[in-house]
């Protein structure tokens, strides 16, 4: 039974929080097509990878698991971008699937600056087994289907994206409709958007060591304030060792490794500090990512950013 009520407990926190953010990855700084599509193209050759989330994996039945699966390009003479963002969850009883596709009318400007601003659709759909919630009650509760249930939406979003070789700075709104896959409503609505800043730079230290923060601060005026505050260290343009806070929620640890030939892999732990470290330990996060060679640009910290 103490199963089954974290279950139904993880379900009910992630549906409340479907129609207002995005799923967080503590690997958002190299996949932001999640929230903002102005992002597309920005590494100015062909982008593509996956990252698969475990969310309190240990002591939590039915707790999310994300697979993110993603790819990005210039086109046009870099003047364009275009972008494609899958998302699947499993969630307690539901399934979801999100196809995102992103577009961005990228601006050069002055001394290796791009102004990107684009604009996100998406199309959602979820399935929930009630079946399995029957497993634990008396048969007649007509309060519990009995069955599988599903719906389908369509919600997009603008962005914009602003980088430098040494920087970026990006703002979204990646849901304009109030819609959600458990709401029936299909309008306008300011009340439940939620804003994405996002920001980062590379700070040389030294030779072979680069320092180099991210944020991202989630703003909704019908929710709690929100953020993530990222350090990494850069060593010898290979090894990346970073920290991540997580507003009341987790502290989290990453490591990755950029190959020369543009493969990276990329492990994180999320050590939870919410009043679910009572029954879990945290998160971890699995990404492959592998940036295509350019050979007619040369781009530098290509493999950032």
């Amino acid at each position: 039974m103490k199963k089954f009520t974290y279950t139904l407990l993880i379900t009910f926190i992630t549906l409340s929080a479907w129609g207002q953010s995005e799923q967080l990855f503590t690997f958002y700084m190299f996949n932001q097509l999640n929230f903002n599509p102005a992002y597309a193209g920005s590494k100015e050759v062909l982008d593509a990878g996956a990252i698969y989330r475990n969310q309190w994996w240990s002591g939590v039945d039915g707790s999310p698991k994300n697979l993110n699966v993603f790819a990005h390009m210039p086109f046009a003479g870099r003047r364009n971008g275009f972008g494609i963002n899958l998302l699947t969850d499993k969630i307690g009883l539901d399934k979801i699937l999100s196809v995102g596709l992103n577009y961005a009318y990228r601006i050069k400007l002055q001394n290796n600056n791009t102004l990107a601003l684009g604009l996100g659709a998406r199309f959602e759909g979820a399935r929930a087994d009630w079946a399995k919630v029957n497993e634990f009650v008396s048969l007649g509760d007509g309060s519990i289907g009995t069955g599988e249930d599903s719906r389908t939406t369509v919600n997009f979003g603008p962005g914009m994206y602003f980088t430098n070789p040494n920087f970026y700075l990006g703002v979204s709104v990646p849901r304009l409709l109030r819609n959600s896959l458990y709401e029936n409503k299909d309008a306008f609505g300011s009340d439940v958007n939620t804003y994405y800043f996002q920001g980062g730079i590379i700070l040389p230290l030294s030779n072979n060591v680069k320092l180099y923060p991210n944020t991202q601060i989630r703003y909704n005026p019908h929710a709690p304030f929100d953020f993530d505050a990222n350090v990494n260290l850069l060593f010898f343009d290979a090894l990346t060792v970073g920290a991540n806070l997580r507003y009341q929620e987790s502290v989290d640890g990453l490591l990755m490794y950029h190959f020369k030939n543009g493969l990276k892999l990329g492990v994180a732990l999320d050590f939870t500090t919410s009043e679910l470290s009572k029954a879990t330990t945290g998160s971890y996060e699995i990404m492959v990512g592998y940036t295509f060679p350019c050979e007619d640009c040369f781009i530098k910290n290509l493999r950032y950013f």
